[in-house]
């Protein structure tokens, strides 16, 4: 293996589940400037089976809370079934957010909209070096 694919490997991988393609946009950015590769999908189920595709490389979840179809709550649920120790960032407007059960005992990170871009890198870089 090359330096050069040596080096992509190392990269942290992140899987970002929301909806809004201008939000997925945003994201993938951010995390590419800041040196990680990106997967990205549309709604929970395209998540769940992009995760399952990826598994042990991902090193965390973007995860948007209100998902058409598969609901973040279930999304976060089947995720963590696969895999506990992964750390999940959860984006909601909603303030009052109904958080199941494994979300409210396991969730690594909870940020309400609006947030900067600042802000969320900060919460992503910090879950990802502890």
């Amino acid at each position: 293996m090359d330096a050069i694919t040596e080096d992509v490997h190392e990269q942290p991988l992140v899987l970002v589940i929301d909806d809004d393609p201008h939000v997925r946009t945003l994201t993938k950015r951010l995390h590419e400037r800041s040196g990680k590769r990106v997967l990205l999908a549309e709604n929970g189920n395209q998540g769940l089976e992009i995760f399952e595709q990826n598994m042990e490389e991902i090193k965390l979840v973007v995860l948007d809370w209100h998902l058409p179809g598969n609901l973040g709550t279930r999304t976060f649920d089947e995720l963590y079934a696969r895999r506990s120790d992964l750390r999940v960032v959860l984006i909601t407007g909603d303030h009052d957010a109904e958080l199941g059960t494994a979300a409210r005992e396991n969730l690594a990170c909870l940020l309400l909209k609006p947030f900067n871009a600042a802000e969320f890198m900060l919460a992503v870089d910090t879950l990802l070096s502890a």
